[in-house]
């Protein structure tokens, strides 16, 4: 479950496959593979990142420690345009693909440029627990590497994070299904490590890959019938039908 540097490079190679796999999708247009496979891909490299920092675990503040650390502030700025788009894709409304690219954009945006501002600008003085006002560290936690990474109004990019990946599926027509799907496996993320594990919420945030394989075949072309928006019978149809 990713304890390891090999199981965090296992996972890295395997979203990959996924990801290639679901960009050959030829049922779908360019930019629905595009974007299913791409959130497929930002997972993997999550997984990558997680590889590399075990050999220079707790080297806090300097080094490919901090170089993996900012590339990890850049991977969560950057969740809101991996995800939101993917989510939209298993709507039923032909425009949602387009919108939420463009607010996964926006957000990404200024989570980025959130990472660029003084770490001591937070919100309300609030020191948020695992990104904020800290020395960029990527560090060994109890099962797994953990984040502490610096970026100003922490607060506002983890929820903004969380916002991308577990509520905006629902903004969409007749997304429901996948929508709930990523919300529960979400909240899982974020909460049952440190309830089960009694982790830090750094490390637990870095446990993504404890829940990377079905949070990411949701987006594979094997599943897209469950997940995807059910055809909509017009209402003379469904009378005739009842008839």
């Amino acid at each position: 479950m990713c304890f390891s540097a090999n199981m965090s490079l296992g996972f890295g190679l395997v979203g990959l496959a996924a990801a290639s796999v679901t960009f050959q999708d030829k049922t779908e247009t360019f930019w629905v593979r595009a974007a299913r496979a791409y959130a497929i891909f930002h997972f993997s490299l999550m997984e990558f990142i997680q590889y590399f920092a075990y050999p220079v675990a707790d080297q806090c503040g300097y080094g490919a420690n901090l170089f993996l650390s900012e590339l990890s502030t850049y991977h969560i700025c950057l969740q809101a345009f991996a995800i939101m788009p993917a989510l939209a894709t298993y709507s039923s409304d032909p425009g949602a693909l387009k919108n939420a690219t463009l607010i996964g954009a926006t957000l990404s945006c200024l989570f980025l440029i959130c990472s660029f501002l003084p770490d001591t600008w937070q919100i309300a003085d609030i020191a948020p627990n695992f990104i904020g006002q800290k020395i960029p560290c990527l560090f060994m936690g109890v099962y797994h590497i953990g984040y502490s990474i610096a970026s100003a109004f922490g607060l506002f990019v983890t929820h903004g994070s969380l916002f991308a990946l577990a509520i905006s599926g629902f903004i969409w027509k007749n997304n429901w299904r996948i929508a709930s799907y990523h919300f529960s496996m979400a909240i899982m993320t974020l909460f049952v490590p440190q309830w089960f594990f009694k982790v830090s919420t750094g490390e637990a945030a870095a446990m993504y890959c404890f829940y990377s394989i079905p949070i990411t075949a949701s987006f594979m072309p094997y599943f897209k019938n469950f997940f995807s928006a059910q055809p909509q019978w017009p209402e003379e149809m469904q009378t005739q039908k009842i008839r």
